[in-house]
């Protein structure tokens, strides 16, 4: 009787060993698969990738050198003509003539120079 239990135990220890060593050569089989993949498909999309990411940069550096640049400038020129008109008309009542304006700001120049 326990030489029949062994038996039958040692048919199902072989059958188990046959399926593991099954599974181990389809895990073997995926990831060699898995590694054709990465070499043939992943590489080209990460170079893509890469000159992409060179591409927006360099786009970024002539964008900020030839448009935004400028366009700072322009508006800081426009906001100080603003700042100066602004500052001009503030000076500038209702009962003031333009001929009174210049007077004062004439005399406010020599007033500065003197010093």
């Amino acid at each position: 009787m326990i030489v029949n239990i062994r038996d039958v135990a040692i048919v199902i220890l072989a059958l188990e060993s046959i399926v593991i060593g099954v599974i181990l050569l389809l895990l073997l089989w995926q990831v060699r698969a898995l590694v054709i993949l990465l070499k043939n498909d992943i590489r080209p999309i990460l170079k893509d990738a890469k000159e992409t990411t060179q591409t927006v940069q360099t786009t970024t550096k002539f964008v900020g050198k030839r448009v935004a640049r400028p366009a700072v400038k322009t508006m800081s020129l426009l906001a100080g003509v603003r700042g100066a008109v602004k500052s001009m008309r503030a000076e500038v009542s209702s009962s003031d003539s333009w001929r009174d304006v210049m007077e004062r700001a004439s005399s406010r120049s020599r007033e500065a120079s003197d010093e």
